[in-house]
């Protein structure tokens, strides 16, 4: 046995560190365990909304300045352009910035933020067993950690997700594939300084093109159920940017909740967080705020039966529901609908969408503004 906490968290990433620092903070008993040690390569685009930047405030007290100095965000711009294949729909200009994250850095930080909170950490130590309603996860190593309260925050392969009776068919059906590569600055075929978007190379997804930390990121990402060679697609669209010889990559690739979020994450006393829960928002698929989020969530409701007794699962529940759950509901069905309009008008369909309200469309993607027709949005 590895000890009696008050939480055990799966996974040491923005979801689970976050989770732990608000826990450990408040003098709660935190295990947070992760099968990787920090700092730990993460595939990610690394775009950074400005709802994610008012998260890092609130919680961490870090400004924008400060986000620069640690590292966490090494570039921004309020410029992005989005395509159509090889038609450019419009260049716009964002009325707030686009950020750029390092996530070696910024998962490390937000540990190290938990750690000095008091969390105990214990790197690489992989949940293999997990009995929900004791809250008590069994690694690889044979150690038992126990908790009152489980978070699951072990990403989109979680394992734990994967030992409870969600609807594991539901899950598949709406997952996505991604492969992204990193190249280099002066090897990419021309300057990239703003985030591009490109639509029309997948039936049911959309390419990215984004500035990096001397190098330039470009990936695609889709429903499986929508994209037959997702290595071929890629291909192509490596040469679409005009790399001659993109077989010569080397290729990363992980999968991505995209419209398949758990509407209830939570059975006995554990409960999912982030990547975990598909609590991504799938149009473009971001996940860093949502993950921090959740986290943020399940962290203040299960202080808060703690310390007063209150239903944890009806707090995390109706926080969903009110801030997060009608963001992934009507983005899912704005991505259908332009998806469904791209195969009838090809590139018309999302010429008519950005060049409509082109500034209240880029305040929605950072959350300014709802997904739900375009309401002011509180995250509270």
């Amino acid at each position: 046995m590895s000890g009696k906490f008050d939480v055990v968290i799966a996974g040491a990433g923005p979801s689970g560190s976050t989770a732990a620092f608000i826990l450990a903070d408040r003098g709660y008993r935190v295990a947070l365990l992760d099968k990787c040690s920090f700092p730990r390569k993460k595939l990610c685009g690394g775009l950074l909304t400005v709802k994610s930047v008012d998260l890092f405030k609130r919680l961490y007290g870090y400004e924008v300045e400060d986000l620069f100095k640690l590292g966490i965000v090494f570039s921004e711009s309020s410029d992005y352009s989005v395509n159509y294949r090889d038609k450019k729909i419009r260049d716009g200009k964002s009325p707030v910035p686009f950020r750029f994250v390092d996530r070696m850095v910024m998962d490390k930080v937000l540990l190290d933020r938990a750690i000095e909170a008091g969390a105990v950490f214990f790197p690489g130590e992989q949940v293999v067993e997990c009995n929900a309603f004791d809250a008590e996860v069994k690694t690889a190593s044979r150690r038992i950690f126990r908790g009152e309260y489980l978070i699951a925050a072990d990403g989109v392969n979680s394992t734990i997700r994967r030992l409870l009776p969600f609807d594991k068919k539901k899950w598949r059906s709406n997952l996505a594939s991604t492969i992204e590569v990193s190249i280099d600055t002066d090897k990419y075929p021309r300057e990239v300084k703003a985030p591009e978007i490109y639509i029309g190379c997948l039936r049911a997804g959309y390419g990215w093109v984004f500035p990096g930390k001397g190098k330039v990121v470009a990936g695609i990402g889709g429903l499986n159920s929508h994209t037959c060679n997702f290595k071929a697609e890629f291909m192509d669209f490596l040469r679409s940017q005009g790399i001659n010889d993109p077989e010569s990559i080397k290729l990363s690739g992980f999968p991505l909740p995209y419209g398949n979020y758990i509407k209830n994450p939570y059975y006995g006393k554990t409960f999912l967080v982030g990547d975990a829960a598909g609590l991504v928002e799938p149009l473009f698929g971001e996940g860093i705020f949502y993950a921090i989020q959740t986290g943020r969530y399940v962290a203040e409701s299960l202080a808060g039966s703690m310390l007063s007794g209150l239903d944890p699962k009806k707090q995390y529940r109706e926080r969903l529901e009110k801030f997060v759950i009608p963001e992934l509901v009507y983005s899912n069905r704005l991505r259908w609908a332009l998806f469904y309009a791209q195969r009838l008008l090809k590139h018309l369909s999302f010429k008519i969408f950005f060049k409509s309200l082109p500034s209240k469309l880029a305040e929605m993607v950072h959350g300014i503004r709802s997904y739900k027709f375009l309401l002011k949005k509180n995250w509270d």
